[in-house]
């Protein structure tokens, strides 16, 4: 009898340590974690996804460790296309087209990271002299977590669709994704994928980006400290930066809406901007593409002729359609309508008009319009 209570008492001392140790670890752990142990004191310079993965959120976009990796080796694939791998050879250029930044800018697109309105882009744009491009910048890109958003998953049309769709929420394969459908590239190795995301995150927000109110940042900073209210923190930050860019696939006027230009209903100097921001990005000395563009009464002339005829000098179709379509033959990159208003391309084509017509008296003429 003895011999039985004893056994029935250490059974249940067992059973007793057992359920305080389950209560108990997860809160040691928790309280252990780096994560969450580290004092974080907020300031300008203080990175968002510090931030965010202290309130616990699952940072999607980090580093592997485990593999080879080098930001300058990725920023040199994101800016020229090529660079050396890790044994000291030249490696072959991502694409023959097109490299990263022919679509995408690695400074912020507007003070205000939330900005995505095309016209303020493009104002911020012409104010620094940077370009107005089709893709998302880089700056930021690590802090987002979906890539091809929206008619990218329904009414994207290319024979790589299922690329697109894989790289939705995988930062690695959206950087596979666009070398080949975008810059016409090949394979990437994952050494390069791994680099070029070392890159990005050389990229990364702040909190000072954000420009956030002080009184919203010691509501953050407390989440942080007392651990409490931490999902109203983080949605606090998010709401400061586009974690999802808007797309939204649209196709070109109709001809006869896109003949109606004149200077009550356009901007000639907004479509100078487009012109200098965005074409001339790609086509002046044939940068990016075959069909050089600049300046001259020529280029415009050209682009004049072909406005609405459907030829691969289209500027509607090459704006609007996906690239390797019916109505986009010659591939280059696509602007959605976040990107690029229909008023912004009217805009440009009644700059494009004027400048035919009137040569660089159409600059004097229109200069205070």
């Amino acid at each position: 009898m003895f011999s039985n209570n004893y056994k029935m008492s250490k059974i249940i001392k067992a059973t007793s340590l057992l359920l305080t140790l389950i209560i108990i670890l997860p809160n040691l752990a928790t309280i252990q974690s780096p994560e969450f142990s580290e004092d974080i004191v907020i300031n300008p310079d203080t990175k968002v996804w510090d931030v965010l993965t202290s309130l616990g959120k699952v940072n999607i976009n980090s580093i592997d460790k485990g593999r080879n990796s080098d930001a300058s080796k990725g920023r040199q694939l994101v800016r020229r296309g090529v660079t050396v791998d890790f044994k000291g050879k030249k490696t072959h250029p991502t694409s023959h087209k097109l490299t990263c930044i022919a679509c995408h800018t690695t400074e912020p697109e507007h003070t205000l990271p939330s900005t995505t309105d095309p016209q303020k882009r493009l104002e911020y744009a012409d104010s620094l002299n940077i370009p107005f491009l089709p893709g998302t910048p880089f700056y930021g890109m690590v802090n987002r977590f979906a890539f091809f958003n929206n008619d990218y998953q329904e009414l994207f049309a290319n024979k790589n669709k299922l690329a697109i769709q894989a790289g939705h929420h995988d930062i690695r394969k959206a950087i596979q994704a666009c070398n080949m459908v975008y810059g016409k590239g090949r394979i990437l190795y994952a050494w390069e994928i791994e680099s070029i995301l070392s890159y990005l995150w050389s990229l990364e927000l702040k909190i000072g980006d954000l420009q956030m109110p002080d009184s919203l940042v010691a509501v953050v900073q407390e989440a942080v400290n007392k651990k409490v209210n931490n999902i109203e923190a983080i949605e606090i930050i998010e709401s400061f930066y586009p974690a999802v860019y808007p797309a939204t696939l649209v196709t070109p006027l109709a001809v006869e809406k896109r003949k109606k230009t004149s200077p009550v209903i356009n901007n000639f100097n907004n479509g100078m901007r487009v012109y200098k921001h965005s074409c001339l990005h790609c086509h002046a000395n044939n940068k990016y593409t075959n069909l050089h563009l600049d300046s001259s009464e020529k280029s415009f002339e050209l682009l004049k002729k072909h406005f609405d005829d459907g030829s691969l000098h289209t500027m509607y179709d090459a704006i609007r359609y996906s690239p390797g379509s019916k109505g986009n033959k010659t591939n280059p990159p696509h602007y959605t309508a976040e990107r690029m208003s229909d008023q912004q391309i009217q805009d440009l084509r009644f700059f494009i008009s004027k400048m035919a017509q009137m040569g660089n008296d159409a600059i004097l003429y229109y200069k205070n319009y």
